[in-house]
């Protein structure tokens, strides 16, 4: 199965940029169609059970499309093992700290 981790990294980064191209544009019509922005507006706009659920699809979709991304940045131009795999370490750990964070925001919107 070795053979097709490119395959799969490269289908993943596909689907998950077609996902958050949609999510991103679904958003900006639901907020441009309502007039006035306000944060009572965003909050209620989240608040809905089907809009967290897409919402943390959209968040695990960009953290897996950030992570092999930035692998493969990695991968390509850091050479020495003993360099890559510290900072392959530290992107890991900054994308699984983002993502705790944006989904636990995401938890506490109130939707009254």
């Amino acid at each position: 199965m070795s053979g097709y981790s490119g395959m799969w990294a490269w289908l993943i980064q596909r689907f998950s940029g077609i996902y958050i191209g949609l999510f991103v544009v679904v958003v900006a019509l639901l907020v441009l169609a309502g007039g006035e922005l306000s944060a009572a507006r965003w909050q209620g706009l989240f608040a809905s059970p089907l809009m967290q659920a897409a919402a943390a699809v959209f968040i695990v979709a960009l953290l897996f499309h950030a992570w092999i991304g930035l692998r493969d940045v990695v991968l390509d131009y850091i050479h020495p093992i003993a360099i890559k795999i510290p900072v392959l370490l530290l992107i890991l750990a900054m994308l699984l700290a983002s993502g705790y964070w944006f989904l636990r925001a995401l938890i506490q919107v109130d939707p009254t």
